[in-house]
């Protein structure tokens, strides 16, 4: 015991010493003028409809290109190979970023959001501040509002309708994700859907940036993507996606584990990002009313109110064009999870395990759970899965963890899973409907 406290007064004694001034580096605040371009890691398509909202508040912004080769090369180069793979995609992207001779480092700011609770996701910021000071780029600026009940007040740098029109953009491509899933599997002419997509995915853009007609530029890119021909839809296994929502979300980092699902005969249900930010919301309210920061807490229930206001007027255009338009609400979610992990442990584990409760209720044949190799939450996630498989009818569920290394098992594991999820459905799925 004593050698313990030795040890964490030594701790102690260390931080006094600590580098001052780290914080005032990452949230150096920026100016609204366009004097810098944003940069905006990519995560997934949202990347871009985020983007688009901040040229639409008049900021200019874009995205990083999205992770490859080259992108684990500088990541695994600048990390002692402890970091979750989130954490070294993102700082190989913005290493491979600043390096290319185009970078304009006076001219330019990173977007690095940070966050609390039982994730390193709040230190990746922290962490890539040093690693740019380190390699001579400490003068380019990190942009990180923080993931709790100050994110709204951080994000009002670039004025109050960013938050509005960030989050109108997230629900729109929510939805064309949703009928990209849903159409895919089934296409006639192979390739068809994902070329449509990608010109709704521009239209949505553009509409966002010049804060045009979004509800008319959504309904236009409804109909081009339900044009497309298509041979019986909502017949192969149903496939719910949890976990991580870096690694779930992100082609790179998952090995496009979505089209391997619909190349073994299955359709998947991805968790939507805006379930992140309603989420977010909930944990804000909930953090204010317990500090009675009352004034916040006005705040975070008139953003969530009109957020909530948002995404019903959107996805109403969808309505009748989308199998599994609706999802659930925070609420029900937490509700959901409650019997196998109590949400007072914050974060995206509890999110997981009800999404998969509701996934089963909704119909799903399986769940896949999708995280970085050695993430804590996801590692609860497998554990509480496992239960949740024996109490409720063997529902198929697949753990997958990534960290950049291909395994040869990947595609038997995913195989042998959508085995077990055909069976599942055959078994379960009233013989009208086989």
């Amino acid at each position: 015991m004593r050698g313990v406290i030795t040890r964490c007064e030594a701790f102690l004694d260390s931080l006094k010493h600590a580098k001052e001034g780290l914080e005032e580096k990452i949230h150096r605040p920026l100016k609204t003028d366009a004097t810098r371009k944003i940069y905006i890691p990519y995560m997934c398509d949202h990347s871009y409809a985020v983007a688009a909202a901040f040229e639409g508040c008049g900021i200019l912004a874009d995205v990083f290109p999205e992770s490859d080769e080259e992108t684990l090369f500088w990541g695994r180069k600048v990390t002692s190979g402890k970091e979750c793979y989130p954490c070294i995609l993102t700082t190989g992207d913005m290493v491979k970023l600043v390096r290319d001779p185009n970078f304009d480092r006076d001219r330019a700011a990173l977007f690095m959001p940070s966050g609390n609770g039982p994730c390193r996701f709040g230190q990746y910021n922290r962490f890539q501040r040093i690693v740019l000071d380190e390699l001579g780029f400490e003068d380019v600026p990190i942009y990180s509002p923080n993931q709790d009940e100050t994110l709204y007040t951080d994000l009002g740098i670039m004025g109050s309708k960013f938050s509005r029109l960030g989050w109108q953009a997230i629900v729109a491509v929510d939805l064309l994700i949703k009928k990209l899933l849903e159409t895919r599997p089934y296409e006639r002419n192979k390739g068809e859907t994902d070329r449509v997509y990608q010109e709704c995915l521009d239209l949505i853009c553009e509409a966002i940036k010049d804060k045009g007609n979004l509800e008319g530029a959504l309904e236009e890119a409804r109909d081009k993507l339900d044009g497309i021909a298509v041979e019986a839809s909502g017949t192969r296994p149903l496939i719910g996606i949890v976990g991580e929502i870096y690694v779930r979300s992100n082609r790179f980092s998952n090995e496009d584990v979505i089209r391997k699902i619909e190349q073994f005969g299955g359709e998947a249900w991805l968790s939507p990002v805006s379930e992140w930010i309603l989420y977010i919301n909930a944990m804000a309210k909930r953090h204010s009313l317990r500090n009675k920061t009352f004034s916040n807490l006005l705040k975070i229930f008139l953003t969530d109110y009109y957020q909530r206001k948002d995404e019903h007027r959107l996805t109403k255009i969808f309505r009748g064009y989308l199998r599994n338009l609706h999802e659930p609400t925070v609420k029900s979610i937490l509700k959901q999870a409650r019997p196998y992990l109590h949400d007072s442990f914050e974060g995206e584990a509890v999110l997981s395990v009800g999404r998969t409760a509701d996934f089963a209720h909704s119909g799903c044949s399986g769940v896949v759970n999708v995280m970085p190799f050695t993430c804590m939450p996801g590692i609860i996630v497998s554990a509480i899965l496992k239960r949740y498989r024996e109490e409720n009818n063997n529902l198929p569920v697949l753990n997958m963890a990534y960290d950049g290394q291909e395994q040869t098992n990947t595609l038997t594991r995913l195989e042998a899973f959508m085995y077990q999820a055909k069976q599942f459905r055959e078994k379960n799925l009233p013989s009208s409907r086989r």
